[in-house]
């Protein structure tokens, strides 16, 4: 062999090697990263975890501390009434009291107990029970020295089942006179404190003061018998940094099994019980390993995965499309057609039919009051009460018609008929299932049907006759449907004849803005405005905003109307300004349709450009509604205009089910206060209790708080100690033409007083 090819060899068997030193160096580094990418994600994971269900662990205290707090303040308005009428709690009058009382409340049992012992308890399944010396109670000792008492018991008369007792003290000129109690069931309780979570691998308990179990999580994912110390694995430290903070706590520990788990206390404001969340640290593991799988795949095969990806790109294109489409004509909540496919399945039926030989109906339903369901329960648990009540509709409709969810809980119904025995037939079998569905609310439907004669008319022409029909239903107690007639029609004439004259009268300038003044708490002097709309008909004279806005909401004028109100806003003030006047601040509505466009930044911050209006003085208001539809994009909206130093206000505060956890989300720097609230607060302690927490808690949130309906110098006085920031209302002035507005703030016509 010559010398050449030797050396041939020997540099072929070098870059060989250098090769395999190449690639084992590659594989030696994809697996160092591999390891320190897990490392680092599971770190984050962990952290990330452990906030989480502290915050699940905080949610629950809330709930906990809310319901407490509400059945506290329940029993002390019965004892008030029953300190200001101490004969009624004596024994022979007693158990006409008890009673009574029980009546109203979600109370078990309530019970009075005398200063030596004896207790009469009323059970609202069972009655009264023979008189009982309970002195050596727990609850009647606290009670008796004047201390409120709450606490998680055995049933006195029935051991094996937990209850939540709560008693109070009764007196009568500073002097303690009885006790009253009240018991709750301990599954509502346990209801309010479970927070689904982490694909429901969260448990939620109450501990006491030494970590004793007084309320377990009764799902079959709980293993602890009695402690969360029961473990020897948790060290004096931790125990004692847990029991004894007043700030939430999160540890990791194991199980009586050896399965690691995270943990996180919140003390509760009672008892010092702390709210106990616990979560597998298997929840976390799975998926860190799964993403680690994934990623040393892809280091080692990243070549392969190229023309991989490259046809999973265009195969995933292809499925996004059908997905897409099949969501355009899809209700994501009942899986049922939403309102676009309705429309277009409706149109095809109607061709398909000699409504003639066949006749056709079309009905519109909704449930009464459904907004409290959510209110109640969830908006999880509102959901799956419309896929219930789909179902329902869908095997009452067969083969017989369609049907869709068009929005909310509203539901639309073509169908075929022979008579109008088989409509109010089809109504009262849907009425009959949704009467006996399992839920404490009554689930009440109302109908509007429109049996269809005219196939010129639109499907959205159509279920607005039937939805006019289902109006003159709403409130009557006992009536579930009603046809419509053409008597119904002059509604219709009246919105067309809006449509007609509405473009012209917005070139005319017809629609002129009012200004409704808003007062300072502090000082009784106006502090700003809000800006509203009338429609100075040139015939008509003025139309108030209830006879076209509904309209324009659903036609979407009110963009055109919107914008015009906004420049009207930015003029004034450019005036004010130009007249050497210290401007008050105007604010001005957004509607949820405005959302829809891209350019709604634009156009506002044009504006103020346009006149060169300070954006402090131009106020955006938006009602929650608003944020239901796309929460992402008015989150992101409302920060940019924010940063461009526009303020933002959450206008009817309480209205919807949602309020607080939009609250959480949304940048807002004011709170508008719905009337609903004021009017409890002058009514109820309980009432004035939620306003001046909800405005307490708007201030730590550093947002400004109005409250609008004033209308009484209660309600004015009630708002101040409560610590209400600004009023507005008919008190003190009803919405004004601008120039009214001026003589009332710039004339010194606008200081208020009694």
């Amino acid at each position: 062999m010559s010398v050449y090819l030797v050396s041939k060899l020997e540099a072929e068997k070098k870059k060989r090697a250098q090769v395999v030193l190449g690639v084992s160096l590659l594989v030696v580094a994809i697996f160092s990263i591999s390891v320190i990418f897990f490392q680092l994600l599971l770190r984050n994971e962990r952290i990330e975890i452990e906030s989480h269900i502290t915050e699940v662990a905080k949610q629950s205290a809330q709930a906990a501390n809310i319901m407490i707090a509400g059945d506290f303040q329940t029993l002390a308005l019965y004892a008030h009434l029953l300190e200001k009428n101490p004969q009624s709690i004596d024994k022979s009058n007693v158990d006409k009291c008890l009673e009574k009382a029980i009546v109203n409340t979600r109370f078990l049992s309530m019970a009075i107990a005398y200063p030596d012992g004896q207790a009469r308890i009323y059970d609202s399944r069972k009655g009264f029970f023979p008189y009982q010396n309970v002195k050596s109670f727990r609850y009647f000792q606290s009670a008796i020295k004047g201390k409120n008492f709450v606490d998680f018991i055995n049933n006195y008369y029935d051991e094996d089942k937990l209850i939540v007792l709560f008693a109070i003290p009764l007196k009568s000129n500073g002097k303690v006179i009885g006790v009253l109690t009240a018991s709750q069931r301990v599954s509502d309780f346990i209801n309010a404190i479970d927070i689904t979570a982490f694909n429901d691998q969260a448990v939620v308990h109450i501990i006491d003061d030494e970590g004793h179990l007084i309320l377990r999580d009764t799902s079959p994912k709980t293993v602890l018998k009695s402690s969360i110390f029961e473990n020897d694995e948790v060290n004096d430290n931790v125990r004692k940094e847990a029991l004894k903070a007043t700030n939430p706590v999160s540890y990791w520990f194991k199980d009586e099994n050896g399965v690691k788990k995270v943990a996180a206390f919140v003390p509760l404001g009672y008892n010092n019980w702390k709210v106990l969340a616990i979560l597998p640290f298997s929840s976390i593991n799975h998926n860190t390993k799964m993403v680690l799988r994934y990623a040393i795949l892809f280091f080692l095969l990243i070549n392969t995965l190229v023309v991989i990806a490259a046809r999973y790109n265009w195969i995933v294109r292809q499925r996004s499309d059908n997905m897409i489409m099949d969501l355009a004509l899809q209700d994501d909540v009942t899986n049922s057609l939403n309102k676009a496919s309705f429309y277009i399945e409706s149109e095809k039926m109607l061709l398909k039919t000699d409504i003639e030989e066949e006749p056709l109906a079309l009905l519109t339903m909704d449930i009464d009051n459904f907004k409290v369901i959510n209110e109640v329960y969830n908006v999880k648990k509102g959901d799956k009460v419309l896929r219930d009540i789909a179902k329902i509709i869908s095997k009452a409709v067969a083969e017989n018609g369609i049907y869709a969810r068009l929005n909310d809980d509203n539901f639309a119904i073509l169908m075929k008929y022979d008579s109008d025995e088989d409509l109010i037939d089809f109504v009262d079998g849907i009425t009959g299932e949704l009467a006996n569905y399992k839920l404490n609310i009554k689930l009440i439907p109302s109908f509007g049907i429109f049996k269809i004669s005219d196939r010129s008319l639109t499907i959205n022409a159509m279920c607005d006759r039937a939805s006019i029909a289902k109006r003159t239903i709403k409130g009557l107690v006992g009536e579930r449907y009603a046809f419509f007639d053409e008597s119904l029609s002059k509604a219709i004439l009246e919105d067309k004849q809006i449509e007609d004259e509405m473009k012209q009268a917005l070139e005319e300038h017809q629609f002129e803005m009012y200004l409704q003044p808003k007062i300072s708490m502090a000082t009784m002097k106006p502090c700003g405005s809000e800006a509203l709309i009338r429609w100075n008909h040139p015939k008509k004279g003025l139309i108030p905003p209830y006879k076209f806005i509904p309209l324009f909401e659903r036609n979407g004028f009110v963009v055109e109307i919107d914008k015009y109100i906004w420049e009207e806003a930015c003029k004034t003030i450019r005036k004010w300004l130009d007249e050497g006047k210290e401007p008050l601040p105007i604010s001005v509505n957004l509607s949820r349709i405005h959302f829809k466009y891209d350019d709604l930044v634009d156009v506002i911050q044009g504006l103020v450009q346009k006149y060169n209006v300070p954006q402090k003085y131009f106020e955006l208001e938006l009602t929650e509604s608003a944020f239901l539809d796309n929460e992402g994009a008015v989150n992101s909206t409302l920060i940019r205009l924010q940063q461009l130093g526009f303020t933002i206000a959450m206008d009817d505060f309480g209205v919807g089910y949602s309020s607080l956890n939009m609250l959480r989300k949304l940048p807002v720097n004011v709170l508008k206060l719905d009337r609903g609230f004021i009017n409890e607060a002058t009514c109820t302690e309980r009432g004035f209790i939620v306003l001046n927490h909800v405005i307490h808690m708007a201030k730590d949130l550093k947002a400004t708080v109005v409250c609008e309906g004033i209308e009484t110098e209660e309600q004015a006085e009630t708002l101040k100690n409560a610590g209400c920031d600004i009023a507005q209302g008919f008190l003190y002035a009803k919405p004004m033409p601008v120039k009214d507005y001026e003589d009332y703030v710039y004339n010194h016509k606008g200081a208020y007083s009694k």
